[in-house]
């Protein structure tokens, strides 16, 4: 239990971006289509365009060190 205790409390900017755009993105899904796989396709699609800023900065974060 020590392990995914550890695992749920460590959490950083990364993860809970992770974490947010994917809540985003199910819900825009399941709010704008009908079918189950559309839904999955536009929140996995979702998920992808959402993210690709936060991986832009972070990409260039860690450059900048």
């Amino acid at each position: 239990m020590s392990t995914l205790r550890s695992a749920l409390f460590d959490w950083n900017p990364n993860r809970v971006t992770r974490v947010a755009v994917s809540g985003i993105a199910v819900f825009l899904a399941v709010r704008f289509t009908d079918g189950l796989l559309v839904g999955f396709g536009v929140a996995v699609g979702l998920a992808v365009v959402l993210d690709v800023p936060w991986w832009l900065y972070d990409r260039y974060a860690q450059s900048e060190k």
